[in-house]
C-alpha cells in the first residue's frame, strides 16, 4: 500500500535527483514549486516502486504528479490509482509528458480520457535571446528598456539576505495594486512568495532585483531544473513604470544565468494578457503537458 507523508525540505535531494535523471524540465516537477504550495494546501509525498509522486489536497479534489523515477512506473501508477480510489473525491494526474501519456494508454487502454493542458504549457526561452534581445522581433523590448534607462537612476543587484525584505515589501505593494476582483488569488500568491523568501537559501533559489531612485521596482527568482535549464518562479515589476519588466528580465538573464542554455518562465494559466506577454519574448519551445481525471 502506498503511504504518503508531508513534504519537507529534506525531500529536496530525492526529488531533484529523480527529476533530473528523468530529464524533466517542466516547472511542476521543481522542488521549489512543490514546497511553496505547502503555504496554501496540504502537500504530501510518497515513494513507491522506485518512484515518487506528490499529492496536493485541494478543496473538493486531490491531484497527483505523475510518478517519476528509475523504478517501475507502471506499478507506481497502479499504487496511485488505488490511493485515488480511497480519496472519496475527484482525483487527477497533471503534468503528464507525451511519454507518460503513452505509458498510461498502454497500461490502461481505454480507461482514461487524457487531455492536453495548453494553459499549463511552460514557455522555454534561449537564455542568449533574453539577454541579447537581438533582431527586429525584440525592437519593442529594447525601446522599453532604453526608455527606462534614460528616465531613471537605476541599478541591478542579486537578491541576498540583506535585500529580501525589500523584495517582499515590493510584492505586497504590487499585489495590492493588482487585486482587482481576485483577492483570494492575490493572497494565495503572496503566501507562496513569502514562503519562498523565508526558505530562499534552503530551496537553492537565486534571483535579482532592479532599483529606481533607490527603491525596488522589479525582481525575479527561481531555481535550476537541470544543468541546462533554469526556472523563473516569480517575477514582479510595477506595471506603471515603463520598461521595468523588460529590464529585470534582461538583466537577470545577462548577469545570473550565464551557465544555462534555456530559461523556463512557466505557463500563462490561460490568462490572455500573460499569454501575449510570454509569446512576445518568442519562446524556443513550449513544454506541452497533459492532464487526466482518475475517478
Amino acid at each position: 500500500m502506498i503511504e504518503f507523508r508531508p513534504l519537507t525540505l529534506d525531500d529536496r535531494g530525492l526529488i531533484q535527483r529523480l527529476v533530473r535523471a528523468d530529464g524533466r524540465i517542466d516547472c511542476e516537477y521543481s522542488f521549489g514549486n512543490m514546497f511553496c504550495y505547502t503555504a496554501v494546501c496540504d502537500v504530501q509525498i510518497a515513494e513507491t516502486n522506485g518512484c515518487f509522486t506528490v499529492k496536493y489536497f485541494m478543496p473538493g479534489f486531490v491531484c497527483y504528479t505523475f510518478p517519476v523515477g528509475t523504478g517501475d512506473r507502471a506499478a507506481a501508477v497502479a499504487d496511485v490509482l488505488t490511493d485515488a480510489d480511497r480519496a472519496g473525491c475527484d482525483a487527477y494526474f497533471f503534468g503528464l509528458t507525451a511519454e507518460d501519456k503513452a505509458l498510461l494508454e498502454t497500461a490502461y487502454p481505454g480507461r482514461f480520457e487524457i487531455r492536453p493542458s495548453r494553459d499549463e504549457a511552460d514557455y522555454v526561452y534561449r537564455r542568449e535571446d533574453l539577454a541579447a534581445l537581438h533582431g527586429k522581433k525584440y525592437q519593442s523590448k529594447r525601446n522599453h528598456i532604453s526608455f527606462f534607462m534614460r528616465n531613471h537612476i537605476w541599478s541591478y543587484e542579486p537578491i541576498t539576505a540583506e535585500n529580501k525584505a525589500e523584495c517582499l515589501a515590493m510584492s505586497r505593494q504590487w499585489l495590492e495594486q493588482n487585486v482587482n476582483d481576485d483577492r483570494e488569488g492575490v493572497e494565495t500568491e503572496l503566501k507562496l512568495i513569502t514562503l519562498a523568501f523565508e526558505h530562499y537559501d534552503a530551496l537553492g533559489f537565486s534571483g535579482g532585483l532592479v532599483r529606481s531612485e533607490g527603491g525596488v521596482v522589479a525582481y525575479c527568482m527561481g531555481e535550476p531544473l537541470s544543468d541546462d535549464v533554469f526556472c523563473v518562479h516569480f517575477e514582479k515589476a510595477f506595471a506603471d513604470i515603463r520598461g521595468a519588466y523588460a529590464v529585470i528580465n534582461r538583466q537577470f538573464a545577462e548577469h545570473a544565468l550565464q551557465d544555462y542554455t534555456y530559461v523556463n518562465r512557466e505557463d500563462d494559466a490561460g490568462q490572455e494578457n500573460l499569454r501575449i506577454s510570454k509569446q512576445s519574448y518568442h519562446p524556443a519551445f513550449l513544454v506541452e503537458t497533459y492532464g487526466v481525471r482518475l475517478n
